[in-house]
């Protein structure tokens, strides 16, 4: 691992992360700033700082820590709903479930149709509104308007 380029180590550390293995992605993430010379937290691109913030939040258990990371990367770059997912992903290991909302419907501002984060909400739970919002969420009307609406999404 040694002879991989930064670049390399991160899209290793990206896989590592996707396969669950927490503590070698924050490794092969280290290695890829130290690899890339990249010295300071200010220095580090957002994109490695955001994972960054992620790996150590999951591996370490300091969620603290991770989503300061991971709000260092978006005060970088505010436009990227990736790093929103993140922060939300942190959050939600972390138990904060108000503040991984929050940061997940912040990415979605950015891109409405985010598949990650749409998948985050689904599995927390998050429901969209009713169509008709004065009638309750069991009334025929809004069961059959939201599958309408539904199916013509898909």
């Amino acid at each position: 691992m040694q002879d991989l380029s930064s670049e390399e180590l991160f899209k290793a550390a990206l896989q590592l992360l996707k396969d669950k293995k927490y503590w070698d992605a924050l490794s092969s993430i280290k290695m890829a700033i130290k690899k890339g010379g990249y010295e300071g937290v200010d220095n580090i691109p957002p994109i490695y700082l955001s994972y960054l913030g992620l790996a150590t939040a999951l591996a370490e258990k300091r969620y603290r820590d991770g989503a300061e990371f991971c709000v260092k990367a978006i005060k970088k770059e505010f436009y990227n709903p990736l790093f929103f997912l993140n922060l939300g992903k942190v959050y939600s290991a972390g138990g904060y479930r108000f503040k991984a909302i929050n940061a997940f419907c912040n990415g979605l501002e950015i891109d409405k149709s985010h598949s990650e984060i749409m998948a985050e909400l689904k599995k927390m739970g998050m429901r969209r509104k009713p169509v008709i919002s004065f009638l309750p969420r069991t009334n025929v009307l809004n069961r059959y308007l939201g599958y309408f609406l539904y199916k013509k999404r898909a």
